[in-house]
């Protein structure tokens, strides 16, 4: 098991995407996107054994697409 550092704060890609989440005024939607932005980040760190900060990059570029796909529709 990988040791967890403490105190380090939240990386790059969680402020990232907590800015993008700002953006999104539909509050049960915003709520929805930051809990597939974590659950995406623990799959990845977890069963993909990426570094929390490589598995939150990942869950920042699926955050990305889906918002983008939203933006598709008009939402």
């Amino acid at each position: 098991m990988k040791a967890v550092s403490a105190g380090t704060g939240p990386s790059r890609w969680a402020r990232q995407a907590a800015t993008l989440l700002a953006q999104v005024r539909d509050d049960a939607l915003r709520d929805d996107l930051r809990l597939r932005f974590d659950e995406r980040a623990a799959i990845c760190e977890i069963d993909g054994e990426l570094s929390r900060t490589e598995a939150e990059r990942i869950a920042f570029e699926s955050l990305v697409h889906a918002l983008e796909r939203l933006r598709g529709r008009g939402q």
